[in-house]
């Protein structure tokens, strides 16, 4: 929003007071407001201004991984916590969001295919896939298996690389 739509937004308890960040929904609560002007640091100077922007951190349950037991809204609770609006004036960039590395990481492993290996042994009672029972079998991988596999994610300057090796 706009440095004048968000100080109206701001100055009305009917704006405010729905923030998800607070799920507060009740309109005579004073500190939920007070609290909500805060996070636009220095709001009011900007009151006027039609053309610069407040960027405002957003989470979408669409990235939320399956196996994270916290409910949506906590979720949400902790990003924006610890993502205060940025004021933009016009003509400026707005800001790169940034990606820790570990999230990377995971979204590099998650998006790994491991190739199915070939393999073969010895040794081999003839062409039906059996072994000597008592007898030492060796086994190794054949063909197009590569020997390492290597995916890299990139955001903003952030970079997370993993590569898998096999051990042989």
């Amino acid at each position: 929003m706009s440095g004048a739509e968000t100080a109206k937004w701001l100055e009305s308890p009917d704006g405010a007071a729905f923030d998800l960040f607070h799920r507060n929904n009740n309109n005579d609560d004073p500190e939920g407001l007070e609290e909500q002007k805060a996070r636009y640091s220095g709001y009011e100077s900007y009151a006027d201004d039609e053309e610069g922007y407040w960027y405002v951190a957003t989470c979408s349950s669409a990235y939320m991984a399956d196996d994270d037991p916290r409910d949506f809204y906590d979720v949400i609770q902790d990003y924006v916590a610890s993502h205060a609006p940025v004021w933009v004036p016009a003509g400026e960039s707005a800001p790169v969001p940034e990606v820790d590395g570990a999230t990377l990481a995971q979204a590099a492993w998650d998006s790994v295919t491991i190739p199915t290996a070939t393999i073969s042994y010895n040794p081999m009672y003839g062409g039906v896939g059996a072994t000597f029972v008592g007898m030492d079998t060796w086994v190794w991988a054949t063909g197009d298996t590569p020997k390492e596999v290597t995916v890299t994610a990139t955001a903003g300057s952030t970079t997370a690389t993993i590569t898998l090796r096999r051990r042989c």
